[in-house]
């Protein structure tokens, strides 16, 4: 286990007084984070406003004089306007969440913007904003609490850097922000429903270098399915249906404008792919690790002109899904998918079920834990 050495910003390492006070500071911001955000009230500016209020009247009762009676009419105005005031900025309040890079490379940083609005003439100095963020695929889930600034009549943008370091799709939401009064007296809690969407993409630096002499047991005869995306042929022509075609084949929007069945006429591209069998089991970090490898030699097939057929075993609708692979936006969308399955955790697995639904193939390349690190294995099956 790591050690965490406590020091001051000009490197005295600190007492275990203010080590335990340190710890204490943590532990209470990171309680303040997971709680949800509510309407409070602060009795500490309550009570001092209360002092300053009473210790007013009665000096206006002591001395009977003009500027106690105008110091008095202030600290009451001063309160119908913060009142009036709040209500205004509560209702007036606007926000926007925007990821202006939707797609971001894992180990990149990118920035979320956030936009707090305001219609109305009269400023909140503290709006604290409880930013949410989820992976979907690894199932995380974290928050953080910012407390921003919200002009009069105006907008405030905030760009918040994030770095990512795993794989998956990260979901942003704002589900409520408060606003408090210009006396401090109370934060009002107003509900909002504002998000954004990051998809982070292992890729990786340089070619991968492959050994295609072993790799290449795991090609086989394509063949065409029934699956959307999954046909290795191009269209070429349009011509009438006849006896024997597939029902796959007919265009049925053309069929409809023309009373009578017009088929697709398709031409093979490839008579060979490439099968990949990606492991979605392990712990998170072996996981993005697999997906790393699989993205990085998928890529590298695509670019070779390698057709690749890339499956995984789907834990949720318990099948093995399947995508085509013929470019980069292939690719992406596959992994789009994958992002939201379930990861489980027996790694032998797929193996029996390659055998007893895909007994046609003879061979596929299986990219898993291997020895301690993430590798590309032939699997030949009987």
């Amino acid at each position: 286990m790591t050690q965490i050495e406590y020091t001051t910003s000009y490197g005295r390492p600190l007492t275990p007084r203010e080590i335990r006070a340190e710890k204490r500071r943590l532990a209470k911001e990171q309680e303040i984070r997971r709680k949800p955000l509510r309407t409070s009230v602060h009795p500490g500016m309550i009570i001092a406003y209360a002092i300053l209020l009473a210790v007013s009247i009665y000096m206006y009762d002591f001395l009977r004089n003009h500027f106690m009676m105008l110091v008095l009419s202030l600290l009451i105005a001063a309160l119908v306007v913060d009142v009036v005031a709040l209500v205004f900025v509560y209702r007036g309040i606007k926000l926007e969440l925007i990821a202006p890079e939707r797609e971001v490379s894992r180990y990149n940083t990118a920035y979320l913007k956030l936009t707090i609005s305001n219609k109305v003439g009269i400023l909140s100095l503290d709006t604290n904003i409880k930013l949410d963020v989820e992976n979907v695929f690894y199932g995380d889930k974290s928050g953080v609490v910012l407390s921003l600034p919200c002009p009069a009549l105006g907008t405030y943008e905030q760009h918040i850097p994030l770095h990512y370091s795993m794989n998956g799709i990260y979901k942003y939401s704002i589900q409520a922000a408060t606003v408090r009064d210009l006396l401090g007296f109370i934060s009002l809690r107003k509900k909002f429903d504002v998000g954004a969407e990051v998809n982070v993409f292992p890729e990786r630096e340089g070619d991968l270098q492959l050994d295609m002499t072993d790799m290449s047991r795991g090609m086989t005869e394509s063949e065409e399915t029934v699956k959307k995306g999954h046909d290795f042929s191009d269209v070429s022509d349009v011509r009438e249906y006849i006896p024997g075609d597939k029902l796959m084949s007919i265009h049925w929007k053309l069929s409809a404008k023309r009373d009578i069945l017009m088929v697709k006429d398709r031409v093979a591209m490839s008579d060979q792919q490439m099968i990949i069998l990606t492991e979605l089991s392990g712990d998170d970090e072996t996981v993005d690790e697999i997906l790393t490898l699989t993205f990085a030699v998928v890529e590298q097939m695509v670019k070779s002109d390698t057709f690749v057929r890339l499956m995984w075993w789907s834990e949720g609708r318990f099948e093995f899904e399947e995508r085509q692979i013929m470019n980069k936006e292939n690719l992406k969308s596959a992994f789009t998918d994958i992002y939201y399955e379930k990861i489980y955790a027996d790694s032998e697995k797929t193996r029996g079920y390659m055998m007893s639904i895909h007994p046609e193939l003879k061979a596929y390349v299986k990219i898993c834990m291997h020895n301690g690190q993430a590798d590309a294995v032939v699997v030949e099956q009987d």
